[in-house]
């Protein structure tokens, strides 16, 4: 009697939201030596000052949901032992920022995320840290081969949602409180509670129309992309939140560089930059700032505002998210399977000029046939 085999089930590629199709989209080339060939990218100011500032408020958030830690705001002391355990804990994963600058500037961005932050987002965090994933199919391009591969025809998306807060607007706090009067602004908070999304980013708030002039592959809003794919995976495993706030972590703490690029858009009065009112103290202090000067301690209510970015989930801008996804797993799966037939990296892999603030912090762009400044 002859027993039949089970045939085996092809493994179907996965993909990481962000350490896999948001880095491919960045550059190819880059996501190439540091995914597969595992460059050591550890010295990176940008990746340390990044995982320092969210690692920090996500340790603050637990303690205080633990009851380990009272509501904040906190003391110096307090803030800096946070610190101190969070940058040993990086330490011991290679991630190591060899500027003291950089180290105070990171602490202090941290200080204004806690004690500013921290008293209006804690209390309102139902769950943190929610690992998330899906299903897609590869795109079909009309006259050429979507996959190589026949048998891979979808793939695994992977990401993780940082918070999501249950808000309403019958609570009581909502007059009070920046990120629920922002969120009711665009219509977010009925009068049922409703789920919002929590992405944190350690950065300032993005100028699109510079965006627009230094355009990467993607061709599309990098934050608001990022966003509503991460709406998109939590739908797959509860309902879909009604929106996303992106907060801007160093617009608590704003740099003088920042500053001054605040303030060349208020004098040519830029219609996609947030601005202060005409009239208010903020545009003064911004008039007022010249180089080489301290930079000026805006009101907090300004901060907040430029800190907290609500994107609504719209079909119409998911769709467009999902399919931007969709043809970025299709590229890297492309380009590995032209480098498995052609034997060569250079030839084989996207690679992405465009964008400065990825070429400095890139290892491979001494021998990036590419890289601007070489």
């Amino acid at each position: 009697m002859s027993i039949s085999v089970r045939r085996q089930h092809p493994i179907q590629p996965a993909y990481s939201l962000t350490a896999d199709v948001q880095n491919f989209l960045q550059c190819g080339l880059q996501y190439r030596y540091a995914r597969d060939s595992h460059l050591p990218w550890s010295d990176s100011p940008q990746l340390w000052f990044g995982r320092f500032v969210c690692d920090c408020l996500q340790a603050a958030e637990q303690q205080v949901r633990h009851g380990l830690q009272p509501q904040p705001p906190w003391d110096i002391a307090r803030i800096t032992q946070l610190c101190g355990a969070v940058a040993a804990r990086l330490q011991a994963e290679q991630i190591v920022c060899r500027s003291r600058t950089r180290q105070q500037v990171g602490q202090q961005c941290v200080t204004a995320a806690i004690n500013e932050l921290g008293p209006l987002l804690f209390p309102l965090i139902d769950e943190a840290q929610i690992p998330v994933s899906g299903s897609r199919w590869f795109p079909t391009v009309a006259g050429k081969t979507a996959v190589q591969d026949p048998q891979s025809s979808h793939f695994v998306l992977t990401g993780t949602v940082p918070a999501l807060l249950r808000v309403a607007a019958a609570d009581g706090t909502a007059t009070a409180c920046s990120l629920l009067q922002v969120l009711q602004a665009h219509g977010i908070v009925p009068a049922e509670p409703q789920t919002v999304l929590v992405d944190f980013k350690s950065a300032h708030r993005p100028d699109l129309h510079r965006r627009t002039r230094q355009a990467a592959t993607a061709g599309v809003d990098a934050d608001q992309w990022r966003a509503l794919v991460l709406a998109w995976l939590l739908s797959q495993q509860t309902a879909l939140p009604a929106a996303v706030v992106v907060v801007y972590l160093h617009e608590l703490s704003p740099s003088a560089a920042a500053l001054r690029r605040l303030r060349q858009a208020q004098y040519r009065r830029t219609a996609d930059v947030l601005l202060p009112s005409a009239d208010s103290r903020d545009a003064a202090l911004l008039q007022a700032f010249s180089a080489g000067q301290e930079p000026p301690q805006l009101s907090r209510d300004f901060r907040l505002q430029r800190a907290f970015r609500v994107i609504p989930v719209a079909p119409a801008t998911l769709l467009t998210a999902l399919q931007t996804t969709d043809h970025a797993a299709q590229r890297i799966h492309a380009c590995r399977n032209h480098e498995a037939r052609s034997g060569r990296i250079l030839k084989a892999w996207e690679r992405n000029n465009h964008s400065p603030a990825a070429c400095n912090a890139c290892r491979a762009r001494t021998w990036c046939p590419d890289f601007p400044g070489r």
